[in-house]
């Protein structure tokens, strides 16, 4: 394994040589063991010139410090490795994995993105969405950021199916606190995902590669929303280019939002009306594992809650019934709920109220209870 992540640090996340070394040597430690005239037969001279001064140790370093911390490594030649990676222009070398990865050459998979300032309506469309394909047998796919990806992560999981949350750094990493127990969960009952050695910090450019291997495990990716300059149209021109499909939310001509939404349905995206536009486009290709009346049969139905009575739904999580139990008033802030929860978790359980219309989210941090 030490030879795939010592091939990985000399080429960067990204790279497009990666297909063709592998076309040329059979496994990373034949790259290793190659001489320099071999490799400057088939890679350019500064490529060739990491691969010359890169050392094995640091390799073998963060291969010790994966197996501390129970981080699975898959290289490009491993069985698990999804097939689909191998067919995009610039596939990873390694994969580093919390949790089980599914069966991607065998599972249809959807890519959900959207913007982190998200309408309440594209809040609603990623939840119903994650949902209704985990509930289906597909595999839910996203970047793990606040809002549109939270919200399709969430529904996934309230749907007790898969999702695959992508990280655009190492998983040592502090970064965004608020999403650590969806994180911590999703892990346990999906996988995390990320090109990169657990102490990689993220920054602009990680994002960016990071999106090719969101629309790279999915047959298609779904945009949410996204406004004329979107980080989200990244991901799409991704799936484009790697010949996977592209599905839009339509929106008024007039809304900022969906700018760049309606620019891509011009341009021949599949325009999303009904989760059943997804189902229809696949069921012919895995009719055995697309479920198609579950996903409908078995949807959340929203609550409601009359004279401010709290109505107790078995199917919220245990988080979300302690933030229940301590709605008091009709307007409120989160500070204002004494329940013991992280901040985390407790975002994690008023998202998912919201989702279940028995709250709703107000202009400056505020909530109120759905009348």
């Amino acid at each position: 394994m030490e030879y795939y992540v010592w091939l990985q640090l000399c080429l960067t996340q990204g790279n497009r040589y990666v297909t063709k070394i592998f076309e040329a040597f059979p496994s990373a430690k034949a790259v290793y063991e190659s001489d320099n005239v071999t490799r400057q037969m088939l890679l350019p001279k500064s490529v060739c010139e990491k691969l010359n001064n890169s050392k094995l140790s640091e390799a073998k370093k963060i291969c010790e410090k994966c197996d501390a911390l129970g981080i699975k490594l898959i290289h490009y030649h491993n069985r698990n490795f999804p097939e689909m990676l191998r067919e995009i222009d610039n596939p990873p070398v390694v994969l580093y994995v919390k949790g089980t990865i599914p069966d991607f050459n065998n599972l249809p998979s959807i890519c959900i993105v959207g913007p982190r300032s998200v309408s309440d309506y594209g809040k609603k469309a990623a939840y119903s969405l994650g949902y209704r394909l985990a509930k289906a047998g597909f595999v839910v796919v996203s970047g793990g950021a606040v809002g549109s990806d939270t919200y399709a992560h969430i529904g996934a999981l309230k749907a007790e199916g898969t999702t695959v949350l992508i990280m655009a750094c190492g998983f040592s990493v502090s970064y965004l606190e608020e999403n650590r127990a969806l994180r911590e969960h999703i892990a346990k009952s999906g996988c995390l995902i990320s090109e990169y050695p657990p102490d990689v910090p993220v920054n602009r450019g990680t994002f960016q590669v990071r999106n090719r291997l969101m629309s790279g495990l999915s047959l298609g990716t779904v945009l949410v929303e996204a406004g004329k300059r979107s980080g989200t149209l990244i991901t799409a021109n991704h799936a484009a280019s790697q010949g996977r499909d592209v599905f839009v939310i339509p929106g008024m001509p007039n809304m900022k939002q969906y700018m760049g939404s309606n620019a891509l349905l011009r341009d021949g995206a599949k325009p999303l009306l009904d989760t059943s536009d997804i189902f229809n486009e696949y069921i012919s290709r895995f009719s055995d594992k697309i479920d198609i009346e579950k996903a409908y049969k078995e949807a959340p139905k929203p609550e409601k809650v009359k004279n401010n009575k709290k109505i107790l739904n078995v199917t919220l999580s245990n988080q979300a019934k302690i933030v229940y139990n301590c709605l008091n008033k009709q307007k409120f802030y989160p500070d204002d709920l004494n329940t013991g929860l992280s901040s985390s978790d407790l975002l994690s359980a008023l998202t998912e109220l919201e989702m279940e219309f028995i709250i709703r989210a107000l202009p400056g941090g505020q909530y109120e209870i759905c009348k």
